[in-house]
């Protein structure tokens, strides 16, 4: 199964999502959450707001603009949001993070 590198687990905050562009273009944003690095969508599936810019709270991502939040466990919308936020796979071998093939 190929995986894409992302960044190097020291990169990662849990304070803030960090923006990475893959080779073809897509973003996606990975951060910790809790004990575990999660990768998600880059953008807000409300108004494409950059998820860079969201609160980072233990497992709940929050984006600023119109405070939907999600869990980052389940990808579930919490309070406002009205929509799900797409999860991927991610894998961690030798200080790096990687994103599983789907």
């Amino acid at each position: 199964m190929a995986k894409t590198f992302l960044c190097r687990v020291e990169e990662v905050a849990s304070d803030a999502p960090k923006e990475i562009t893959l080779r073809d273009g897509e973003k996606v944003c990975v951060m910790k959450s809790g004990d575990s690095i999660v990768a998600c969508q880059a953008h807000c599936p409300h108004e494409g707001i950059p998820l860079r810019e969201g609160c980072l709270d233990g497992t709940t991502l929050t984006c600023l603009e119109h405070l939907w939040q999600w869990d980052l466990r389940s990808g579930e919308p919490l309070g406002l949001a009205e929509a799900p936020l797409t999860l991927f796979e991610v894998e961690i071998d030798d200080e790096a993070v990687y994103l599983k093939a789907s």
